[in-house]
């Protein structure tokens, strides 16, 4: 007996939560605050994905530089880690203007890991521990957002699959 594949187009969501690149910081923590998720795909306003914001993301603000310079920085054999300034968001001085002024385009990330809606849960699966993420914006063959699959929504088909829901 052969186990039924599952596709993505079968569990995947189709109406996503997304967000534009000249979306405010102030917006952005809006969005974060009312949905349970912290990742969002950004899209241009014809609805093809051009990125990715996460909550951890908005963290990029506070580093020094960017972190492959820190990590040249680092192998410098004159570097003391002891030096390194760690970030304290609650000792930090954020000005109001900050939350108008930073937008999604600063934050996000361009390298946007996604799938084909006629995939199978189980490639989604491992894509999503390839690249250590429970999200994956599905996408047509022109980059146009078609829905989004999280890992939840592939452990709830396994379980309704297998009778248990």
């Amino acid at each position: 007996m052969s186990k039924r594949k599952i596709l993505v187009k079968e569990v995947m969501r189709r109406e996503v939560v997304t967000v534009r690149e000249a979306t405010t910081l102030k917006e952005l923590m809006g969005i974060f605050q009312k949905y349970t998720f912290h990742t969002l795909p950004v899209v241009k306003e014809d609805n093809r994905i051009v990125g990715v914001v996460a909550l951890e993301d908005i963290l990029k603000i506070f580093e020094p530089a960017p972190p492959h310079v820190m990590e040249l920085v680092r192998r410098n054999p004159l570097w003391n880690e002891s030096e390194e300034r760690k970030i304290n968001l609650f000792e930090t001085d954020l000005s109001p203007e900050m939350g108008v002024l930073c937008i999604v385009k600063d934050l996000m990330r361009t390298d946007v890991v996604t799938i084909d809606e006629e995939a199978t849960t189980v490639q989604a699966r491992a894509l999503m521990k390839l690249h250590d993420i429970r999200r994956l914006p599905v996408v047509d063959k022109d980059g146009y957002l078609k829905g989004i699959i999280s890992l939840f929504d592939i452990i709830l088909a396994v379980f309704k699959e297998k009778g248990i829901l």
